[in-house]
């Protein structure tokens, strides 16, 4: 994803991605903010774009994120990406 990107769904602005894309990103979303709440028909509506093994990649990659800015915020830490190449 572009700064750009990062910068709309940090606003609220989803509309630069594609169906799919949205779908993942409600998904993780959902995940990330209400876990509890996940429920059958989140994940069937993930495969009308995934495979299974595409939803549990998408799963894992959002526990993964998530994990992550849990050890890192509370502790100060700054993860390093690469700058974006143009």
């Amino acid at each position: 994803m572009t700064a750009d990107d990062w910068k709309a769904l940090k606003q609220g602005d989803d509309s630069r991605f594609g169906e799919k894309e949205r779908a993942a990103l409600s998904y993780a979303e959902k995940l990330t903010k209400s876990l509890q709440e996940i429920t059958d028909p989140d994940v069937q509506a993930l495969k009308k774009y995934f495979s299974e093994p595409e939803i549990v990649d998408l799963h894992l990659l959002t526990g993964l994120v998530n994990l992550t800015n849990r050890l890192t915020d509370p502790l100060g830490l700054e993860v390093e990406f690469p700058e974006e190449k143009i």
